[in-house]
């Protein structure tokens, strides 16, 4: 980068200062454009971002009688920021219960634009509040993470909006803890409208629970159903069979499934036998 100063006529030549603040620089001599005219530059080979906001002087003399002549210039940069950083990273989030994460990011000038991702989408769940500090914007996050953030990725991204390739990034991966979310279904294999005494039937429990659950109950009629093999009824994992099923085994069923976090019963399913 370079600045050059041309001083207006004067005689004698003028003696030509530069000044980074009140510090004199080492530049060259001037060239002397004719009728009276110099023109003396100064080069800053690699200018660095220590130069943002620095005021370069130049004085014109040529006799100690009069105060020199002089103009300066501030300069104004465009930069990429520094970092960006998550103010913390929780191992583990309860579903429904508000969180607030903090995006700082620093030395992006003379603007921020702070982005929240999920899994490279746009966060659109929470509020945010925009504080900026002076060399540090910061974004801060509200929200309430629900059991289908559970493994997903959070990301805020700090950008110099006018500088291309600028996005500096950080991340967290969702832990969310939630009760089980459960749901009964007649075997995949059946018919429920066809289903006649002596039919093997079974239910599938379907869980999705964080953290996995540690208990599964199953019941008809809301009584409670327990293993009897040698009554045909057979329960295993997530799944209940009744072998050569009769007229009482009709009615309704339901599983429910406990964790860390509570427990969760599924709506029941109603089985008819012919």
């Amino acid at each position: 980068m370079y600045f050059r100063q041309i001083p207006r006529p004067g005689r004698p030549e003028p003696t030509v200062t530069w000044l980074n603040g009140d510090e004199i620089m080492q530049t060259g001599g001037g060239i002397s454009m004719g009728r009276h005219v110099t023109v003396n530059r100064l080069e800053i080979p690699k200018m660095t971002r220590s130069a943002l906001n620095n005021t370069y002087k130049c004085q014109a003399s040529n006799t100690k009688l009069v105060p020199p002549a002089e103009r300066s210039i501030r300069v104004d940069m465009l930069l990429k920021p520094l970092s960006a950083a998550l103010s913390s990273k929780p191992k583990q989030l309860i579903s429904n219960q508000e969180y607030v994460l903090a995006c700082n990011v620093e030395g992006s000038v003379p603007e921020t634009d702070i982005k929240w991702m999920q899994n490279n989408r746009p966060f659109t769940k929470g509020k945010i509040k925009i504080i900026n500090n002076g060399s540090m914007v910061s974004s801060v996050l509200s929200f309430r993470p629900h059991p289908d953030d559970d493994g997903t990725i959070l990301k805020c991204e700090g950008s110099n909006p006018r500088l291309q390739n600028s996005v500096l990034e950080d991340s967290v991966i969702m832990n969310v803890l939630y009760p089980p979310q459960v749901t009964l279904s007649l075997g995949s294999t059946l018919n429920p409208d066809d289903i006649k005494e002596g039919d093997d039937v079974y239910f599938e429990c379907h869980i999705k629970a964080n953290p996995r659950e540690h208990r599964i109950t199953w019941s008809h009629d809301g009584l409670p159903v327990t293993q009897n093999v040698t009554s045909g009824v057979i329960i295993s994992t997530r799944s209940l069979v009744l072998q050569r099923v009769g007229r009482f085994h009709s009615g309704s069923y339901a599983c429910a499934a406990a964790n860390d976090r509570g427990e969760t019963q599924s709506d029941p399913v109603a089985l008819k036998i012919h």
